[in-house]
């Protein structure tokens, strides 16, 4: 049986791809949706104060930009790059990351000596909105996020603390922001960590359900072997190894089965006990190989003798054999008898040293009975076996009915 190993903790390069996959899945749309809004937003506001042309030129670089990095994440997600080249591909995310953040602060600080304070104000209200959405879904990688974050508001609030002159709330805004920051990376770092501690514990369920699942089939196929064991070794403990027939120990069940199955029902059983005539100067004169052959051949001819369900075939010993015949009556079994005594005469099998025929010749006893309680399967047996001694003494190579 295979032995499972259940990995209690999720491989840290699995780890890794996994935020990975999360974070091109989740973020790709998101970041894009964000920033259109971001782009339409600033047009809105500073298209009165700003050449027409010049904003116009940004946000056509700026979706450009977005554009890549979008169809960047798509190919990586579709050739599976995460898994492949994780490292390459996390370098190329954080730089997009850094990127598409200063974009925004440079917009930032070239306007603040352009627009009224109210709208230089609201774009930056409208960065921050845009960092904290981002949180929900780019902080999978912690860097990610960071790289944005300190792309955007942190070239901002310190060019506000430096300039701080040049607005009446510019040292506020300036220290605001640096306060935020600081409140964005705790915050981060407690997503960050649940996000990690989410995926390992995903992994680990599905890893301990699918080596639950290998393991019960693997418990299934030994227990189907361990069926299959138990009934070739039931079949060999009541098949004879010479004949392929049953041995005395079916007999034996059987004929208590059939017995106990009349009686309930009132039924008739026949039962048919041969011997090989003087078997013994067979093998004296043709070698005991050659014996075993005829047995064999016997034990062909007695299964094309019975036809019907249920009743029995076996070797009861040495050159002894056994025909258990459910619901068959008298006439019944010795027309099975006759029938077998024909086909074993029609083989002409020779036997040089017989004292009947100068072919293989058997003797049969025949008894029926409609068992009452008193009646064992010894008793049946040894009544077959007074009719066959019977047919011995009445010079053999026939059959006589108890």
């Amino acid at each position: 049986m295979q032995t499972m190993i259940y990995q209690r903790h999720m491989p840290p390069e699995e780890l890794f791809a996994a935020q990975l996959e999360m974070l091109i899945q989740n973020g790709r749309l998101a970041t894009v949706l964000a920033h259109l809004l971001g782009v339409a937003g600033t047009v809105l506001l500073f298209w009165p104060f700003m050449a027409f042309n010049s904003i116009m030129l940004w946000a056509a670089a700026f979706l450009i930009l977005l554009l890549v990095r979008s169809l960047h994440m798509s190919n990586a997600l579709v050739e599976r790059r995460f898994l492949t080249s994780p490292k390459r591909l996390y370098w190329q995310l954080v730089l997009g990351a850094t990127l598409t953040g200063a974009v925004w602060a440079a917009v930032y600080i070239y306007a603040a000596t352009r627009v009224p304070l109210g709208r230089q104000y609201t774009f930056l209200l409208l960065i921050i909105m845009m960092t904290a959405f981002s949180v929900g879904f780019s902080v999978i990688v912690r860097e990610y996020f960071l790289a944005y974050l300190f792309g955007s508001l942190w070239p901002i609030a310190w060019w506000s603390v430096v300039h701080y002159w040049q607005e009446p709330y510019s040292l506020i805004v300036g220290l605001s922001l640096l306060g935020f920051i600081a409140l964005l990376v705790f915050v981060s770092n407690r997503i960050y960590e649940s996000f990690r501690n989410m995926i390992s514990l995903n992994w680990e369920r599905e890893t301990m359900s699918q080596e639950l699942g290998e393991l019960t089939g693997s418990l299934r196929d030994r227990n189907r072997q361990l069926r299959d064991a138990r009934r070739h070794l039931a079949d060999l403990a009541n098949v004879d190894e010479l004949t392929g027939l049953g041995n005395r120990r079916l007999v034996n069940s059987a004929l208590h089965e059939e017995l106990n199955r009349a009686r309930r029902v009132g039924g008739e059983l026949s039962v048919i006990l041969l011997d090989v005539d003087y078997f013994k100067n067979y093998n004296d004169t043709y070698g005991h190989p050659a014996g075993d052959k005829v047995l064999q051949q016997l034990a062909d001819l007695m299964q094309r003798a019975t036809t019907r369900a249920g009743e029995v075939v076996a070797r009861y010993g040495g050159e002894e054999f056994i025909l258990i015949l459910p619901g068959a009556s008298g006439e019944s079994a010795l027309r099975t008898a006759n029938r077998l005594k024909d086909l074993v005469l029609a083989e002409a099998i020779p036997h040089e040293t017989s004292k009947v025929a100068p072919y293989v010749t058997i003797s049969q006893g025949i008894v029926t009975v409609q068992p009452t309680a008193e009646v064992e399967p010894a008793d049946i047996i040894k009544q077959a076996d007074n009719a066959l001694y019977a047919a011995k003494d009445a010079g053999r190579n026939t059959v006589i009915v108890a």
